[in-house]
């Protein structure tokens, strides 16, 4: 349970972080968000990642807990890449 608890944190964190860029905000929002609101998301993504980090060094000790951590950060980042490939694939034009 912890690690999909981890992983849903890490896709959370990472979806938060490519939606405070601003070429990401239109493929995925469709419209530009204020200064106030990327740097919002920002540095609520860094802060899901690090308390993902916390949470798996607590629950699986420091060494295994920071591999955990990393594994699961990376399939997250990946699912991220998925869906953001997807979404702008939709809101393309067509060839």
């Amino acid at each position: 349970m912890t690690h999909l608890l981890l992983l849903f944190l890490a896709t959370l964190g990472f979806a938060l972080l490519c939606v405070s860029r601003a070429r990401h905000q239109r493929d995925l929002i469709g419209c530009k968000l204020s200064e106030r609101t990327t740097d919002f998301a920002r540095w609520c993504g860094v802060a899901i990642l690090a308390l993902a980090y916390l949470l798996a060094g607590y629950r699986f000790g420091w060494a295994v807990g920071t591999l955990e951590w990393l594994g699961l950060s990376s399939i997250g980042a990946v699912l991220t890449m998925a869906m953001l490939s997807h979404r702008s694939g939709q809101n393309s034009p067509p060839r």
